[in-house]
């Protein structure tokens, strides 16, 4: 990693002025009225100078390579650079492969994007409704929106980029995203092969219309999703697979790809045809190469400006006169949960599951072996998250260890006894995931008797064995795609057949409640049918609760612009647009 930014950034500080000596002698030799008549004047310059230039209503104000406004307080536009680590990605192709371009996510501007407080607002879109039948969505792209060679951006370029992400041959992980789009669950799975079927049609070249299956009041989330924004198909068409790298690709957004440096780095310049609402202050965003977790030495040397931190990480932070006033938590939609397999003996018995729910002690999980770094959960929506129920279903899972021997002794298992040794799937160890496996390991042994073998594996060995139903029970997290309960209810809880659902738990009252929440149109009564089904939920443990994950990261005090959202966050997301209102001040 290369050092020396920081040095350029400190250039600007003042050094003592060299003429001082010379005004004092100056002053010495005048009278006492004149003295005090020219120390005023020269006072009076001095703190001129000192002052911001936006305290003079005359000072010119300064405005960045794309004609955005600094704020008073932004250090030289040379010095607007923002520096962090990242796992190299193998594409920036970032709508068809989602998990391996994170890197791309400033680089598409999707229809609608969600702002620091997750709520929607106009991107390539500046406005969107629904048809009075609930049927159709109907989007106005901004005639301004131009890509990063000049071309205008088009309804047809959205029309080509959800046709190609759900076409078989493309084979995008995330095309299941998509499956409330009227014809593209046939298409994407080959039943049907004419592209005309999916519901998404160019009008004209402003106007791009979706149709769904049944009524979507969600569906604007889902076209703010981070892999729904366009790719230019004339790239595509001449480059194939290599029309995202730096030199082919073209992007939309306020930031394109100036320069990828394989194994090193890559740059993100600002694109000097977007004339959006959402344009950027950095003139730079520079993504350094890790292979891993780098730990805390690249942000202490000041070789970036932005570091992610691990559970890890934390004693040694919170120790360090400096570091710890540069911590930030924050919340973004993440719970994780034990789950069980419900149809088979011991966890077929709710007894079972609300004894195990009962015994795990939350709060002293969350501020003790987590170092603060989640909330307690006692249900699957986090607080003020959308149709939570929140407070009200709180006791249903609540620590209680007189209740959970309680309810074990009447599944036959007294103290545990009788009980059988259960293989406890953790999928891949991380720190946090190893912390809270043990934690709650030792909780159930000591509270109910229960004795597991611990199991770590890789990701796609968790996943698959997931999916077949062939975990009895597991550690599991879900982070939210997007800001509404059907993604972190319906997505997650809804019974699927083996292989699509994540666990085999099934509840019919549950399932009917999310099916008809999902196209009901009346918002309110749409709220409280996800609040009903959240109580079945929990109540059923279909699975047992236990935090809802907070973020932490170091951010050097001169990166600024990053606001407290309405849940009490300085939230930092690259899947909207606070990315945007970032710069970096003068220090």
């Amino acid at each position: 990693m290369k050092k020396g930014t920081r040095s350029v950034r400190s250039a600007s500080a003042r050094g003592p002025d060299p003429s001082a000596r010379g005004r004092d002698v100056a002053v010495k030799v005048l009278s006492a009225r004149g003295r005090t008549i020219a120390v005023a004047a020269i006072l009076a310059g001095i703190t001129c100078c000192l002052l911001p230039a936006a305290v003079s209503t005359s000072a010119v104000p300064v405005v960045n390579s794309i004609g955005k406004e600094m704020p008073a307080d932004a250090a030289p536009l040379d010095q607007q650079v923002f520096r962090y680590t990242l796992v190299e990605p193998l594409t920036f192709d970032v709508s068809i492969n989602i998990y391996e371009g994170q890197g791309a996510l400033t680089l598409f501007e999707r229809l609608v994007m969600l702002d620091k407080n997750l709520e929607l607002v106009g991107a390539a879109a500046n406005s969107w409704e629904q048809s009075s039948d609930g049927l159709r969505w109907t989007f106005k792209l901004r005639p301004d929106g131009r890509w990063s060679d000049g071309r205008a951006v088009t309804a047809h370029d959205f029309e080509y980029t959800y046709k190609r992400f759900l076409d078989p041959a493309v084979a995008s992980p995330y095309a299941f995203f998509y499956y409330e789009i009227k014809g593209a669950r046939p298409f994407n799975q080959g039943s049907v092969t004419d592209p005309s079927t999916v519901g998404v049609r160019a009008v004209d070249d402003l106007t791009l219309e979706i149709e769904t299956e049944k009524p979507c009041p969600y569906l604007p989330f889902i076209v703010a999703f981070t892999g729904s924004g366009p790719v230019p198909r004339w790239q595509v068409e001449k480059h194939g697979v290599r029309w995202s790298e730096a030199g082919n690709l073209v992007a939309n957004a306020s930031y394109t790809l100036s320069e990828w440096q394989k194994g090193r780095q890559a740059t993100l310049t600002l694109n000097p045809y977007y004339t959006g609402p959402h344009k950027g202050y950095l003139e730079k965003i520079v993504q350094i190469f890790t292979t891993g977790h780098p730990g805390t030495p690249p942000y202490e040397n000041d070789e970036i400006d932005y570091l992610r931190v691990l559970l890890t990480d934390l004693p040694f932070i919170e120790n360090h006169p400096t570091l710890k006033d540069e911590l930030s938590y924050y919340a973004f939609p993440e719970t994780w949960y034990l789950f069980f397999k419900t149809r088979e003996p011991p966890f077929d018995d709710v007894r079972v599951r609300r004894a195990i729910s009962h015994a795990i002690d939350r709060e002293a999980l969350c501020s003790v072996v987590l170092r603060n770094t989640g909330v307690p959960a006692y249900s699957m929506l986090p607080p003020k998250f959308p149709g939570s129920a929140d407070a009200s279903i709180q006791s249903v899972q609540a620590y209680d260890t007189d209740r959970a021997s309680a309810l074990l002794a009447e599944a036959g298992y007294p103290d545990g006894k009788g009980f059988p040794t259960i293989d406890f799937w953790i999928g891949k160890v991380n720190p946090q995931i190893s912390y809270t496996a043990q934690a709650v390991q030792a909780m159930l042994g000591n509270t109910l008797g229960l004795r597991f073998r611990m199991r770590g594996s890789e990701d796609k060995v968790y996943r698959d064995n997931m999916y077949e139903w062939n975990i009895p029970m597991g550690l599991g997290g879900f982070n939210a795609d997007y800001p509404d309960p059907n993604n972190l209810l319906g997505m997650v809880w809804r019974s699927q057949p083996r292989g699509f659902g994540r666990q085999d738990w099934r509840n019919d009252d549950f399932d009917r409640l999310i099916d008809s929440a999902a196209d009901e149109m009346d918002h309110d009564k749409r709220m409280d049918m996800y609040r009903e089904a959240e109580r079945l939920l929990v109540e059923d443990v279909g699975g047992a609760f236990l935090y809802h994950n907070l973020t932490v990261d170091l951010r050097k005090p001169y990166l600024k612009g990053l606001e407290v959202n309405k849940f009490g966050y300085a939230m930092f997301s690259w899947i909207g647009i606070m990315h945007t209102q970032m710069y970096i001040a003068r220090h």
